[in-house]
């Protein structure tokens, strides 16, 4: 059992993976949690591959460190990019992000469905591989988002900074005439009210930080590994710049007598 009480690992390249935390606290909240927001080297969707690969090297190894018993990758980008890599490498389970797509279809009825997301992750196409695979009657329309993880990660989450950015990128998925809308970047749930409020009641959203955590807890059961304590985890929260502007963010989502948060070097 001793395995058992071992912490979950979930990173990000910066505050963006705290609504996958947030999801799995709600689901498993006697799992003690360390996460890593890589915020010195945010963001990591204007980033090369072969950054993307060295960045989550080096958080892997922490987490290693860490004696963590699964690990989620709380980032689209990683995902896309590193995920195939780096899970040969470890010797835990490595459980990539989900794309949102099994609750996206359940929801659309026309099977036209859009995805917010990074330039790097919309170069990959990821969303729309995964949903070949799934099934040939899915459309999605990939809509890159350039500027807004960078200013959800500074703490704009209102105001003309954004919302100008904001309306640049859900018009043209308001005119394809997309019926859902997946949020490709974990960052982008912190500003779901503006969304909702440029697409009105036309687009349903998706947040794949759900899927996630139910992906999560069947890894957990399926390897025997739920944590047996009766007590609410721990949840620490480690940032490698800014824990404070961290923590803030992190506020948002989880209150703040929940969690600690310190600052990490990782290389």
């Amino acid at each position: 059992m001793e395995g058992n009480s071992r912490p979950i690992g979930v990173f990000d390249s910066g505050v963006g993976g705290l609504t996958v935390v947030a999801k799995l606290r709600m689901l498993l909240p006697h799992e003690d949690i360390i996460y890593v927001g890589d915020t010195k080297r945010n963001p990591y969707g204007t980033r090369t591959p072969a950054e993307i690969l060295e960045y989550t090297r080096d958080i892997l190894r922490f987490m290693t460190e860490q004696k963590v018993k699964v690990v989620a990758i709380g980032c689209n980008t990683v995902t896309a990019v590193a995920y195939d890599t780096v899970v040969k490498e470890v010797d835990y389970p490595l459980i990539g992000m989900s794309r949102g797509l099994k609750t996206a279809q359940q929801i659309s009825a026309t099977q036209k469905i859009a995805v917010f997301a990074t330039p790097l992750t919309i170069s990959n196409h990821s969303h729309r591989k995964v949903a070949a695979a799934m099934d040939g009657h899915i459309e999605i329309v990939e809509q890159s988002c350039p500027a807004l993880a960078n200013l959800i990660e500074r703490g704009v989450l209102d105001g003309p900074e954004i919302r100008g950015p904001l309306q640049q990128y859900t018009e043209p998925v308001l005119r394809s005439g997309a019926d859902t809308a997946i949020f490709g970047c974990t960052h982008f749930p912190f500003i779901q009210p503006l969304f909702e409020e440029f697409c009105g009641d036309s687009i349903a959203f998706v947040d794949p930080a759900h899927e996630m955590a139910l992906e999560t807890l069947d890894v957990l059961k399926k390897d025997g590994l739920l944590n047996p304590n009766k007590e609410n985890g721990y949840l620490r929260l480690c940032f490698t710049a800014e824990k404070e502007r961290g923590a803030h963010l992190a506020e948002h989502l989880i209150p703040a007598n929940e969690f600690t948060t310190e600052e990490i070097t990782l290389i």
